[in-house]
């Protein structure tokens, strides 16, 4: 792979003011969260309904069962079987959506304004009544195992799901994809999404978020008229105390053929409550989050190993992973480790210089608006703010926490968050072809483990 760097770049203009909409919120007798952000003038409203129902609140041999619980909420309610739910949603023009990830699940829809009445009683209806048919539970639940085993002929899913499994150990739920395994969702029934609804879905942990151009009284009485009379509280979700899965070493999973190695380096990170939140992603996007990070030049720019190399953290409730990835061409599969692995421990003794960290607070104050310029944008980043419990003016504030990450605060986040001594290394490749090079970097012990 030939590439050019210009070395004439234009630079970085003054970032234009930009204001998160304001928001309000309340609570309903029963505990629902109702936030409401106006956006005066905008064509569409978003609404996003959000309970305490992700794969953090599964029984582990249940793993999945959030995910596919989500997946049925738009095959229909109690009252209106999947046809007649697909005909009542065109019928008003709306989209509607429902899915989990590990520290909530989330129905949704998006309609003209004038719907918001109607569609807001479609979504209560499937959150709070879903039919759950036999037929449809069946067709989803072989859907999400074909996907598994689809996933693992893919060498990239393969590795990111791989890579989960080796850097927690065997106790630590994150160790798995949150919609689950074969193992576990072969075992599910729909009497068992049947329980996990009428256990989890309930409005005491839950939240209500509505984004843009509404009356705000009269979204205040379709509030209460479809969701004031929903009860109960759910029991929350459990508390994950993540472990790593060992100490350094290389894992090679074997896929024989293969004409790239997928590469993954990396181990447990941070939370997202963590106080170095705002230094590890500017530490992270100048290591490896934007097109000129650290990373990448030297990967892709300078050694022409990869199309693209990236690095950064998945915080969550409990501490995700840091991850630095890229594939590569089989014949450079080592030194392409080699390199991964330099690079690293090189953030921790080589300090980003200014025009590093300037770039990559850059990069990060100007994609930040681009994140809210529709009602479905600003509806999502309540998100965090509503599950994780993060203060209100957090947007407000965003900019300016980013702009005082010094020099001082990214390298402190390097050499605490990048931990050599811990890092697992991963590749998905031809184990018999690259096994020589890897081991003779004498970098980590090696393993071989075997493919899907």
């Amino acid at each position: 792979m030939t590439t050019t760097v210009n070395p004439m770049r234009p630079a970085a203009g003054v970032p234009r003011p930009y204001h998160f909409p304001p928001f309000a919120r309340r609570q309903l007798a029963n505990g629902l969260n109702v936030w409401t952000i106006p956006v005066p003038g905008s064509t569409l409203v978003n609404v996003h309904l959000l309970v305490d129902a992700g794969a953090a609140a599964e029984d582990e041999p249940q793993g999945g069962i959030a995910a596919l619980t989500a997946q049925l909420l738009v095959t229909g309610t109690r009252r209106l079987d999947a046809s007649e739910f697909a005909e009542a949603t065109e019928r008003l023009g709306i989209e509607v959506s429902s899915e989990s990830s590990w520290d909530s699940a989330r129905g949704a829809f998006q309609s003209l304004p004038k719907h918001l009445d109607e569609g807001l009683g479609l979504l209560a209806e499937m959150m709070r009544e879903p039919r759950f048919d036999a037929g449809e539970f069946e067709r989803l639940k072989a859907e999400r195992l074909a996907d598994i085993l689809q996933s693992r002929s893919d060498p990239g899913r393969l590795a990111d799901e791989t890579f989960l499994m080796q850097a927690y150990a065997a106790d630590t739920p994150y160790r798995r994809l949150s919609a689950g395994n074969p193992e576990t969702v072969e075992t599910l029934s729909r009497d068992d999404v049947i329980d996990f609804h009428g256990t989890h879905f309930r409005p005491g942990l839950a939240h209500l978020v509505i984004a843009g151009s509404f009356d705000d009284d009269a979204v205040g009485e379709a509030v209460e008229r479809h969701l004031a009379s929903w009860a109960g509280s759910g029991p929350g979700h459990r508390t994950i105390v993540p472990h790593p899965g060992g100490a350094r070493r290389i894992v090679i999973v074997d896929r024989p053929g293969s004409v790239q190695s997928e590469l993954r380096v990396g181990h447990i990170g941070i939370d997202r409550y963590d106080p170095r939140f705002f230094p590890a992603m500017v530490m992270s996007t100048a290591l490896g989050g934007m097109f000129g990070s650290r990373l990448n030049r030297r990967l892709r720019e300078e050694l022409g190993y990869t199309y693209g190399a990236r690095s950064g953290f998945d915080a969550r409730r409990s501490a995700g992973v840091f991850t630095a990835a890229a594939a590569v061409q089989t014949d450079v599969t080592a030194p392409a480790i080699g390199e991964l692995v330099a690079l690293l421990e090189a953030a921790r003794t080589a300090p980003f210089d200014d025009s590093e960290l300037t770039d990559a607070r850059d990069f990060q104050i100007g994609i930040f608006p681009l994140r809210f310029e529709s009602t479905g944008g600003i509806a999502a980043a309540i998100e965090p703010i509503a599950v994780y419990g993060l203060a209100d003016d957090f947007w407000q504030t965003y900019r300016q926490k980013i702009e005082a990450v010094g020099a001082a605060d990214a390298h402190s986040a390097a050499i605490e968050l990048i931990r050599p001594d811990e890092l697992l290394i991963l590749a998905v490749g031809d184990a018999e072809v690259i096994r020589g090079d890897v081991e003779a970097l004498g970098i980590a012990p090696v393993e071989v483990a075997p493919g899907p």
